[in-house]
């Protein structure tokens, strides 16, 4: 069915061209146009896509859903039996790949969560079973082959994999075998078929690396330090390491396309920093779920324990923020350009005929979609 599937998944560069011309900021109109009078901007629609190729609705819960960078595609995770023809995985839950502009669905075999696709719906990463234990997945849905992402031993798992837009290089945490060994954060090179250790060996067996987050060219490579809370940035080319949190206590959200911002949670609230220049700006009592390509934009809600609440976009260099949904979440990954993002939500009033009574995956774009998207 994967390698089938696959030619309907693959996007053409020139509807990719259409789409990006066509782009609508989400934040508002230039300021010219305002003043002179002119017309409002596009309202927001939203699509449901957590549903099969002929518009079924999905028959169980689906979230966790991420964008490729370029916004051609969907992955999440999904509980539901019934968004593709294939046989039901035992038990239920699975990731599915959505191309946003045919609508077809494939589920990834074998899957259990924590999805990336790289930007032409090739690659695609999750966490499935190795042979003793749960590891990295990469696979390629043109040939429908599958490798296991991981530099340790048999009996050591991997997880968090962060992929390359061209889904070359894949930075994971590779987990230990033994409690007396630490996690460290590694790069995965699928066209070397290499691995790099990118994170610094930390010296007591309590430090812990993880978190990574990878730029779109696989340059940079963001990480925590678990045992000192703080959050580093490797750059692959130079061979330097420089931190970029402001104390310890700090979580990795994500690390933007071109590596030079991040976004970090703490228990105070949340901010956005550009490394070179160190230009930071904080949300105070926020969380952060995602940061955009260009570091521009990030999605928040409050930092109350609950598992939805209202999702607010913001436009960090002029404050301009917009309201999302009510009762929503996102995870890193979920924006893709200026004009596209992805959220979870078990609100049934987000589009009409959403009757299924189960949260689902919705694609919100600052403006309707036209020409094919």
């Amino acid at each position: 069915m994967q390698l089938s599937a696959v030619r309907a998944l693959r996007i053409r560069t020139a509807a990719v061209a259409v789409t990006a011309v066509g782009a609508v900021t989400l934040t508002a109109l230039p300021a010219t146009a305002q003043a002179a009078g002119s017309a409002r901007p596009h309202a927001p629609s939203v699509e449901r896509v957590s549903v099969a190729g002929d518009g079924t609705q999905a028959d169980n819960n689906s979230t966790h859903a991420s964008l490729s960078r370029n916004g051609a595609f969907t992955v999440f995770h999904s509980a539901a039996t019934n968004l593709t023809s294939e046989p039901t995985p035992r038990p239920p839950g699975a990731v599915h790949v959505r191309d946003n502009t045919t609508g077809t669905v494939t589920r990834i075999r074998d899957s259990l969560q924590d999805p990336a696709v790289s930007d032409d719906g090739r690659y695609v990463t999750y966490l499935g079973w190795g042979s003793q234990t749960v590891k990295v997945k990469l696979t390629d849905l043109e040939t429908g082959q599958t490798r296991t992402v991981s530099s340790g031993p048999a009996k050591a798992g991997s997880n968090s994999a962060t992929m390359s837009a061209d889904g070359r290089y894949v930075a994971f945490t590779q987990l230990p075998n033994h409690p007396s060994i630490p996690s460290r954060v590694d790069v995965y090179d699928r066209v070397t078929d290499t691995y790099e250790t990118v994170s610094e060996g930390p010296p007591v067996s309590t430090r812990d690396m993880q978190e990574p987050s990878i730029s779109a060219d696989g340059r940079y490579v963001a990480y925590r330090d678990a045992g000192t809370g703080e959050v580093w940035r490797y750059d692959r080319d130079q061979h330097t390491r420089v931190r970029v949190d402001d104390s310890g206590s700090s979580e990795l959200v994500q690390l933007s396309g071109n590596g030079r911002t991040v976004a970090i949670n703490t228990t105070d609230g949340a901010y956005v920093r550009d490394v070179p220049n160190g230009a930071t700006t904080r949300l105070p009592g926020k969380r952060i779920d995602a940061l955009s390509q260009n570091g521009h934009q990030v999605l928040y809600q409050s930092n109350d324990p609950v598992a939805y609440s209202a999702l607010r976009l913001r436009h960090v260099p002029s404050g301009r923020e917009t309201d999302v949904h009510g009762a929503a979440r996102a995870v890193p990954g979920a924006i893709a350009g200026e004009d596209r993002l992805v959220f979870d939500s078990p609100d049934a009033g987000i589009v009409p005929g959403d009757t299924n009574g189960k949260a689902d995956i919705f694609l919100w774009w600052a403006h309707a979609p036209q020409n094919g998207r």
